[in-house]
Order: C-alpha cells, then sequence, then structure tokens
C-alpha cells in the first residue's frame, strides 16, 4: 500500500542533526521532502567524511530527500523558495530564530500565502525568554538541561555527555510527532501552524521522572555504578558484560536460581527489594562473584530460561550481526549509486497497513533542482539564466 504521507511536500531548511531527522522520518513515511541548501551545501554534508567520500553523518540524516540548491541572500532566491513554501503542506526550519524572518520567509509571511502550511521551528533554547537568541548545539542543551551533571553522577562529580547526538535525535522525534499532529489537527480546522521543538525542551522531557524528583526533594537522586543489585551490568568470565533489569519483585527469586544463588532468596538481608538496595553493597560482590565464574553466554541462557529481563551489551558491530534488529527492520540494506550495497538504519516506527521505506540514498548538491523548479513552472531557458546568476546551484569550484 502506498505510505501514509503520500502527497504531502516538506519544504526543507533545516541543517545539522536535530532537524533533518524530523524531516528523514518523514521522508520515510512518503512525505516529498524538498531538501533546501545554500550553494556551498548544508556543512552536514562535510561532517564525518572518510576518504573515500563516504559521510554516515549526511547519508543517515538525508535519504529519500531531493536536494535543491538555492542561494536565499538573493531576492530572487527568496522569491523561488516562496513560491515553493505556496505549493508546500510542511516547511521546517532550525536557523538561530529570526534568520527566517530577516531572510522575508517567517511564518507571518508564509502562512499568509499558505494559510494550510504548517511551519515547523527547531530552536536549540525557544523561541522566548533572556536566551531565545543565542547559538545552541546538542552538547550545550545536554550541558544547560542538567543530563550531562546528572550522567556524570550529580553534583559534584565531573559532568559527561554520555552520546553527542541524543538532544538532536530525540529532538528531531519530537519535531517529527509535532508536524504530524498539526497536520493531523489541520484535517479538522482547514488551518496550519507553526510547530516549535528546542534542544533545551526536548532535554527537560526526557529527564522529566529524575527532574521531578529534583524538583520536589530539592535534590537530584543519586547515581551509582548500578541502580540497584537486580538492575544493571555484571562481567563475566569471558570479559563480556550481561545486562541484567529485576525492577519487579518477582524477578529476584528468578535472578537468584539462575546465578546458583538459591540460598540467598529468603535471606532477611535481600528477601525484598527495600532491604535489597540498603545491603547492595554487601550483595553485589556475591553477585558479581556469581557472574564472573562463567561465561556470558552461560547466564543469558540461564536467566532467559528464567525469563529475566537480560541482554548481552553489545557495540555497534555486534547489533549489525543481530537477527532481531534485521527482523523489524530497525537495519536494513539499499542500493547506493556510488557505494553499492549498503546495510543501514531502518526506519524505527512500524505500521502495520502503511508501513515506512527508504525512498533512496541522500543526494547530491543540488541534483534535483532543475527538476523541482520545472515542476513550479520554469522553463528551462529561465533556470540556465538563474543558474548563471548563482541564484540557484551548487557553487562552482
Amino acid at each position: 500500500m502506498n505510505p501514509p504521507l503520500e502527497g504531502i511536500r516538506v519544504l526543507d531548511f533545516t541543517r545539522y542533526q536535530q532537524g533533518p531527522f524530523a524531516t528523514v522520518i518523514l521522508a520515510d513515511f512518503g512525505a516529498d521532502v524538498i531538501k533546501v541548501e545554500e550553494p556551498n551545501g548544508d556543512y552536514g554534508r562535510r561532517m564525518w567524511r572518510e576518504p573515500d567520500g563516504f559521510s554516515a553523518f549526511w547519508e543517515s540524516l538525508d535519504r529519500g530527500k531531493r536536494s535543491v540548491c538555492i542561494d536565499l541572500r538573493m531576492p530572487e532566491g527568496v522569491e523561488l523558495a516562496l513560491s515553493l513554501s505556496d505549493r508546500a503542506d510542511v516547511l521546517v526550519e532550525n536557523f538561530r530564530p529570526g534568520t527566517m524572518e530577516r531572510w522575508g520567509l517567517g511564518p507571518d509571511i508564509a502562512l499568509r500565502r499558505n494559510p494550510r502550511l504548517i511551519y515547523a521551528r527547531a530552536t536549540g533554547w525557544g523561541s522566548k525568554g533572556p536566551m531565545a537568541g543565542l547559538p545552541s548545539f546538542d552538547q550545550i542543551a545536554q550541558a544547560y538541561s542538567g543530563f550531562a551533571q546528572h550522567s556524570g553522577g550529580g553534583p559534584g562529580h565531573r559532568p559527561e555527555v554520555p552520546y553527542p547526538g541524543i538532544a538532536d535525535q530525540s529532538g528531531g522525534m519530537n519535531l517529527a510527532l509535532g508536524i504530524m499532529t498539526a497536520l493531523f489537527a489541520r484535517e479538522r480546522t482547514g488551518q496550519g501552524q507553526v510547530v516549535e521543538v528546542s534542544l533545551l525542551g526536548t532535554q527537560i522531557a526526557l529527564q522529566a521522572p529524575e527532574l521531578l524528583h529534583a524538583l520536589h526533594f530539592g535534590k537530584e537522586r543519586p547515581r551509582e555504578f548500578r541502580a540497584a543489585p537486580t538492575v544493571g551490568h555484571y562481567q563475566c568470565s569471558d570479559g563480556r558484560w550481561v545486562m541484567i533489569v529485576g525492577i519487579d519483585q518477582k524477578f529476584w527469586p528468578r535472578i537468584a536460581r539462575a546465578l546458583h544463588l538459591e540460598h540467598l532468596i529468603d535471606d532477611p538481608r535481600f528477601a525484598r527489594g527495600f532491604v535489597r538496595f540498603k545491603n547492595r553493597h554487601e550483595l553485589e560482590p556475591l553477585m558479581e562473584a556469581a557472574f564472573a565464574a562463567n561465561t556470558s553466554g552461560y547466564w543469558l541462557e540461564r536467566l532467559q530460561a528464567e525469563d529475566v529481563p537480560a541482554s548481552l551489551v553489545q557495540d555497534y558491530l555486534d547489533l549489525a550481526e543481530s537477527k532481531q534488529a534485521w527482523a523489524n527492520g530497525y537495519l536494513a540494506e539499499i542500493e547506493h549509486p556510488r557505494f553499492g550495497r549498503q546495510r543501514v538504519v531502518g526506519p524505527h516506527i512500524q505500521l502495520s497497513a502503511t508501513p515506512p521505506r527508504i525512498a533512496f540514498p541522500a543526494r547530491d548538491l543540488g541534483a534535483d533542482t532543475a527538476e523541482v523548479l520545472r515542476e513550479l513552472g520554469l522553463a528551462d531557458e529561465e533556470i540556465e539564466s538563474l543558474r548563471a546568476r548563482r541564484i540557484v546551484g551548487p557553487a562552482e569550484g
């Protein structure tokens, strides 16, 4: 069947990571995403570029999008962009607040010309407040939101950025959610609107339980190597680590049996969750010794036989061989015109009747400029004139 967003046209002014991931999701669901880039291209094209020319950053964030190159600093370029916006269902941008307005592409103008337009903005700080106009990136949001400090162990500890990109990627998911919600609202009202997501807002939302604890009690919950003796990772005799998550009381006897520690099930020091946590520094060494006595495969088999949530702690290359990830389409294969058969990250949201798909790999800069401008009604002579005057590109050299 046709993908669910087929017929939805998205005008994509985003760059770097937060915005592009949102529009990748829309493209996977069938939207016609037109990526508008400056003459020298989105800087993301040059990030992580290896000697063979492959950039995992670019390929993962800009697949399934047609590439159009327009100089938005020239009046005729702005007029072309507005003409594209007039025919779009969604416009997405993640410039610093005020940039699109300075170019004459802000929501007031775009929505006046096209009242059904969903105008989506991804910002660093949100559009209000004293810091709204400041620059920001992923790690800045992790720092300001408390995420980096809490990840490092909390106040007084060295902050850590556990994964550069988590604010961008989660912000992109939220932006795609906001866009789809606004499209649904438009079906009821016939009206477009402005959608806004920020790196800061996303990082705050991601930490809602921990942050609410701090707001209520005036202090953060302490962080340790393991959340509890039955919630954490343990090293096995083969050097691999096994993660277990036995939150519910029912898992304690199962874990103890799996680890040949049946004699501890009714031990008053460990019989219930509160006392296990209180006496965790007595229990954890016993569990560590048990795990260290045999291999990860041995313990996984026993834990799974007891129906304990458990997993090998894998690296990316382990994951690449995962039957589970492939079976669900989380990893997929596509044909790339330059690099041949490629294993890639697939869509992470599945729909039974209208499933997503990867339409095509990331395009060369400006590869679809002429095609998109012809769809606007421009003749080839007009397009060549725009190229000659460097209003459309890409830039030479």
